[in-house]
């Protein structure tokens, strides 16, 4: 299969243009949107649209009623970037951005997110330091961006992600009623 064999460079071209979106603000970003549903599939990173959409066909912010769901935004090193906890906090931080981008775009916050779930890498050398020092790096970061009162939070540890560079990826789900009209 095609997309098999060049699925490895869509997904790092994938979490590289995420990862930039830390830079690009849902206000900054023209954001799109597809009807669905009962709701509608969100846009509000690069290359959403024509990478994770059209090519390896999933939405990356998707609303149903009164639910907002995020597939998984991957955090892990860019080309050059360190593995060390300092640089890990340096991507976590981009891929949480990437995450707000969503979620504001979708009519929700942080503060709305119900349910988290963490994959993490625990074998990778794209990280130095254990599956704790992971989870103290992602709750750090984590606490810059989610405040009390927290949701749930299941993390795992799988064995590999679909790009080779990836850490942890993050998925989220929000519940945030729209206004009604």
């Amino acid at each position: 299969m095609i997309l098999r064999k060049t699925g490895f460079s869509i997904a790092a071209l994938v979490l590289t243009l995420t990862a930039f979106a830390g830079n690009v603000f849902a206000e900054d970003f023209k954001v799109t949107r597809v009807p669905a549903p009962g709701g509608e599939v969100v846009f509000a990173n690069p290359e959403e649209r024509d990478v994770m959409y059209d090519q390896l066909t999933y939405a990356a912010a998707r609303r149903a009623g009164d639910f907002v769901f995020l597939a998984g935004v991957e955090a892990g090193p860019l080309k050059g970037e360190g593995t060390d906890s300092a640089a890990f906090q340096v991507q976590l931080r981009r891929a949480f951005e990437a995450i707000k981008n969503s979620l504001v775009a979708s009519g929700a916050s942080f503060a709305d997110v119900v349910q988290m779930q963490t994959f993490h890498n625990c074998n990778t050398p794209n990280f130095k330091g254990s599956f704790t020092d992971q989870l103290n790096a992602l709750i750090a970061v984590k606490a810059e961006f989610m405040k009390p009162p927290y949701s749930t939070w299941t993390a795992l540890c799988i064995d590999r992600h679909y790009s080779d560079n990836t850490v942890v990826e993050i998925q989220v789900t929000a519940y945030a009623p729209k206004a009604k009209q």
